[in-house]
């Protein structure tokens, strides 16, 4: 039950981000970890009439395949940066951060591997931990925000407008 407020709550801020996003005619892009792998369900786009729907459905829970995830999500970045140089990139990534299915063979160091060329790229990272409050702790977020520069928080820690605020200083710093 917790980790469907947790996601439900997850979801209300982005879905803010959506409609801050028409105002500002902004693109968004969706990627889901799906089974095994992570999918563009979203390419870049304008509608945010179809990212809020396509969010309201897409379900929690399962696998996290979080290094296919960063690679797939540095590829459709890479790609939107060559056709756009003057955007201000934002990857807001939301999970609970405890990989568990690999790309080829080791899954944390590809995580690390990506998130390096992530960063290399100039990409402004948002990681929005959901993984419960407890005395053990096993996601790497914090670590990935500590290595490569990345904002890093808790969903427990943000409200709708905070996400709304850390992205706008964002977009202020360049």
């Amino acid at each position: 039950m917790g980790a469907m407020r947790r996601m439900e709550a997850a979801k209300g801020a982005i879905i803010s981000l959506l409609l801050d996003a028409y105002q500002k005619r902004n693109k968004i892009g969706m990627i889901a970890f799906r089974k095994d792998k992570a999918e563009l369900i979203l390419p870049f786009t304008s509608s945010v009439e179809l990212g809020e729907k396509l969010l309201k459905d897409l379900p929690t829970g399962g696998k996290t395949p979080l290094a296919d995830a960063f690679i797939k999500s540095y590829e459709v970045f890479d790609r939107e940066i060559r056709k756009n140089p003057n955007i201000i990139p934002i990857m807001i990534v939301i999970s609970d951060f405890k990989p568990n299915v690999a790309v080829k063979e080791d899954y944390v160091k590809e995580v690390f591997d990506a998130c390096e060329k992530i960063a290399e790229k100039g990409i402004n990272v948002i990681l929005i931990d959901t993984e419960p409050q407890s005395f053990i702790k096993i996601g790497i977020g914090r670590e990935i925000a500590n290595r490569f520069g990345f904002k890093y928080y808790k969903i427990e820690e943000l409200s709708k407008d905070k996400i709304l605020d850390i992205c706008k200083g964002l977009e202020i710093t360049f």
